[in-house]
């Protein structure tokens, strides 16, 4: 499905070199055209299961080491979406479903949110769907799951690091208003429908993303993506590279974010390395 989870990889050199290198690593040390180190990328998966939570010493370490750690958003545990984003204003879910999706729609609420449909409709009457699509998509994870950007934000906290973020939530929920309704539509009734399926894309992109296999990730989140894929990935990669120039300057910086921005030809390693920085792999 489209959580949107991958990694990152590659050696330095030139781009051409770059492009037929293989990509099988999480973490990677970046340095300036002097070779200097100014930041280290890390390519999280937005949510694994919690025992296979992969967090070594040395990744723990590094990031420790450093001024600051930029993540997509930053404090996002504490951040409230605004609720024009979430809900709309002139229309409602039964405008928008036919009754007997809305069928289908209100016995998944009973089963997985516990609401019978009157309640599901005084709660969620006028909820995009992309954010229905959301908890849709939870219940196709294990029932405990463990975040990286939770850890690394409590990383900064305890280490009294400067954390700092790309985008903020507001914004990203503004990508998916990129998408029709009609498109959102079919992804909540696909989700709905096909429980099993999103179970096993899950557990094979956690498994490939547990292999370092950035490569392999990209590829399938990109075989899974919308016509949007650009707006979610390329184009958001192109906007944070100006960003990481500006911010490493002058301090150190751990950046961690969904693997899926680090991998392909227009992915932060490659972006980087075309404005002439050097892009290390290092062994985890």
């Amino acid at each position: 499905m489209r959580f949107l989870i991958l990694l990152f990889s590659i050696l330095f050199l030139n781009a051409r070199l770059f492009s037929q290198t293989e990509k099988k690593s999480l973490l990677w040390e970046v340095k300036t055209k002097e070779g200097k180190t100014c930041s280290y990328l890390f390519g999280t998966i937005h949510a694994i299961d919690e025992t296979k939570f992969y967090f070594p010493k040395k990744l723990e370490k590094i990031a420790s080491k450093c001024d600051a750690i930029c993540l997509e958003i930053a404090g996002i545990s504490s951040n409230a979406p605004s609720i024009e984003k979430l809900m709309m204003s002139d229309k409602s879910l039964q405008d928008l479903f036919s009754k007997s999706q809305m069928d289908s729609i209100h016995m998944w609420s009973e089963r997985y949110l516990f609401m019978k449909p009157k309640q599901f409709d005084e709660n969620f009457g006028q909820a995009k769907p992309f954010l229905l699509l959301q908890f849709i998509l939870k219940s196709s994870l294990p029932e405990s799951i463990k975040s990286y950007e939770q850890v690394f934000e409590e990383t900064a906290v305890k280490n009294k690091q400067e954390l700092l973020g790309f985008e903020t939530v507001d914004f990203q929920l503004g990508l998916f208003d990129k998408m029709t309704l009609d498109e959102q539509v079919k992804m909540v009734m696909e989700g709905i429908r096909d429980e099993k399926t999103a179970k096993n894309k899950f557990e094979e992109m956690q498994r490939v993303y547990l292999e370092q296999d950035l490569d392999r990730l990209y590829k399938m989140t990109k075989d899974e993506s919308t016509t949007l894929n650009r707006s979610f990935l390329e184009d958001r990669n192109s906007d944070w590279i100006p960003k990481i120039e500006e911010m490493t300057k002058n301090k150190l910086v751990f950046i961690a974010v969904g693997a899926a921005h680090l991998a392909g030809p227009e992915g932060i390693i490659e972006l980087l390395i075309k404005n002439g920085f050097q892009v290390l792999p290092i062994k985890i």
